[in-house]
């Protein structure tokens, strides 16, 4: 009789334990979604198929921006979308006396100070970029997303501090291709207004 209630006060401990841990499971789940959620630079240096443009932004010393606070929308190519950009094109990039030309070309692909997802954008026509000049947006009948040429192929991936949609094709520009920097074209057009430089209003978003 003896063993047998002890057996019984045994099994209701065992029940009562294994209903303690499936109440703190959501929580412990919780947690550890909170734990991975990365901010824009980690996210990218973490994300399979976008390791060309995570080399990028390390080479042109914007980790640290893309760590900061922002927000930001990060429209991201993939590594498909730079396979269409010469291999030597990427690597005149990576070289350091283009470096602001390859932060104009990262800065343009970034909005700060909004945390847009997929649905915010679209009743947006126009976006200004971090690099100054605009982007602009447009849906097809279909409902795919587009910004300038470029279709966004993956959307919402949420950061700490932003949002990244990836898209298909890397954006330049105006005026700033990749075999053109701001200095180049302002030498080539000495009659042209002055470029100012729209990445400190940018930055002080921070």
């Amino acid at each position: 009789m003896e063993n047998l209630l002890s057996q019984r006060v045994r099994n209701l401990a065992l029940r009562l334990l294994l209903l303690a841990m499936l109440l703190l499971m959501p929580g412990l789940r919780a947690e550890a979604k909170a734990a991975k959620m990365y901010d824009l630079a980690d996210t990218l240096a973490t994300n399979r198929i976008l390791t060309k443009l995570a080399s990028l932004v390390q080479g042109s010393d914007l980790t640290t921006f893309f760590s900061s606070k922002g927000p930001f929308t990060f429209f991201a190519p993939t590594d498909a979308a730079f396979a269409k950009v010469s291999p030597d094109t990427l690597d005149l990039l990576l070289q350091p006396q283009n470096k602001v030309r390859l932060q104009d070309i990262l800065l343009f692909h970034v909005v700060n100070g909004q945390k847009l997802l997929a649905k915010d954008l679209l009743p947006l026509t126009t976006l200004l970029s971090c690099e100054g000049n605009p982007l602009t947006l447009k849906t097809s009948k279909l409902g795919t997303q587009f910004v300038l040429n470029a279709k966004i192929v993956h959307a919402d991936i949420r950061c700490a501090n932003g949002i990244i949609h990836e898209i298909d094709t890397v954006l330049m520009p105006p005026r700033i291709g990749i075999a053109a920097s701001r200095a180049d074209t302002a030498t080539a057009d000495p009659n042209s207004d002055p470029i100012s430089d729209p990445r400190k209003e940018c930055f002080s978003l921070d």
